[in-house]
């Protein structure tokens, strides 16, 4: 019965301490996100969530994908609380090997101080990986909701019914509006589906070939900076 709870235990601080990782402050954040380039043909998945990282061209789309992981900390704090913990253990360890043989209660104890330590030397660490989709004439692109317009006043505008008829676009039947490539700004948080050209029996070389087959706009991540353009600083 006790290794029960303490099984159930353990998860609860499992869950409390990725929680807790992933509440760190910005300053802390920014240090746990990392940034790499990868193929789209790396890929494991054909279905996935990012934020569109820079201007869209008719060829393609670039997006970011997060990945998060559990990283060793760093914090010098942390390993000098850890040392302290160990030779706490130790101390421990030496007085039950003197005494009376370990209980089962008391085993099951302190397996779950090791782990619960082993926790407490872990955060979660945001990767960005970031891939270029390549857009063909076939691809959907898509806005799940409304994107914001503004009327000739400066006002959010409201559309009639027919407006929002024609704004799904030539194909009713597919999920949200239609959008132009040009709408996707830097910081859309868009769901990108992927699929295979088909080439024709001269083609075999697109039959390989992934492309998005549907691009959704989801939302909009604020956090996201888009990097700084420097063309205007150089000289002429």
């Amino acid at each position: 019965m006790y290794l029960k709870y303490a099984s159930l235990s353990l998860i609860s601080l499992v869950c409390l301490v990725i929680s807790a990782s992933g509440q760190d402050k910005n300053n802390k954040k920014k240090s746990l996100e990392t940034f790499s380039k990868s193929n789209i043909s790396k890929l494991q998945t054909n279905h996935f969530v990012g934020r569109v990282s820079s201007a869209p061209t008719n060829k393609n789309i670039t997006v970011q994908i997060p990945v998060q992981k559990l990283v060793q900390k760093n914090d010098d704090r942390d390993k000098d609380n850890n040392k302290n913990d160990n030779n706490n253990k130790n101390g421990k360890n030496d007085n039950n090997k003197n005494g009376k043989n370990k209980s089962p209660n008391s085993q099951a104890s302190q397996a779950m101080a090791k782990q619960i330590q082993l926790l407490k030397s872990l955060q979660v660490a945001t990767e960005w990986v970031e891939v270029d989709v390549p857009i063909k004439d076939a691809t959907k692109i898509r806005s799940k909701t409304l994107l914001e317009a503004y009327d000739d006043k400066g006002s959010i505008k409201k559309y009639t019914a027919e407006e929002l008829k024609a704004l799904k676009g030539s194909n009713p039947n597919l999920p949200g509006y239609e959008v132009k490539i040009d709408e996707l700004a830097p910081g859309s948080v868009v769901e990108v589906t992927l699929g295979k050209s088909s080439g024709g029996k001269n083609n075999k070389k697109d039959d390989d070939d992934l492309f998005a087959t549907m691009v959704m706009v989801i939302g909009k991540d604020s956090s996201f900076k888009a990097p700084a353009d420097n063309s205007k600083n150089k000289k002429k």
